[in-house]
């Protein structure tokens, strides 16, 4: 496990000193996490005078934070959509039919997925309901009386 986490940690402070070097001669950064904490970082810390107001170290940090963070949620909102998917039979068949109208036998491909209306509809419903559900877990949380059986 030390092992690959030396790696990760490499290969993460070699994207970060790229970066760093292409936004310091005024190249764009890309539109993404890192981008916009290097920039935020480097700005910040040439406006008050501070060499590195994040080390790279902090910003390493960070970007395995994001990494797991998405991970963990994007697994709980699957995780939700099959099981809904699976209380109802009938969006799970037309979610699978519209798949298999689009993409056919050919491996499904990244330029198909925003045709895919139903599964978007599904993977929204997932979204509401999931953010519903944590706000129903704090109130039950802080007030155990609320928690009991009726």
């Amino acid at each position: 496990m030390k092992e690959i986490n030396r790696e990760v940690e490499t290969i993460l402070r070699d994207m970060i000193h790229q970066r760093e070097k292409a936004i310091l001669k005024g190249e764009n950064s890309s539109n993404d996490l890192l981008g916009i904490l290097l920039e935020t970082n480097i700005q910040e810390s040439q406006e008050a005078g501070i060499k590195n107001a994040m080390t790279t170290e902090d910003i390493i940090d960070e970007c395995k934070l994001f990494y797991i963070a998405g991970h963990e949620t994007t697994m709980a909102s699957l995780t939700w959509a099959l099981i809904l998917l699976s209380m109802h039979p009938k969006w799970q068949d037309r979610a699978r039919e519209e798949v298999k109208e689009l993409f056919g036998e050919s491996k499904p491909g990244y330029d198909g997925l925003s045709k895919l209306k139903i599964v978007s509809r599904i993977l929204l419903l997932v979204t509401i309901s999931a953010s519903y559900l944590v706000n129903v877990q704090k109130p039950l949380a802080l007030d155990p009386a609320l928690a009991k059986p009726f």
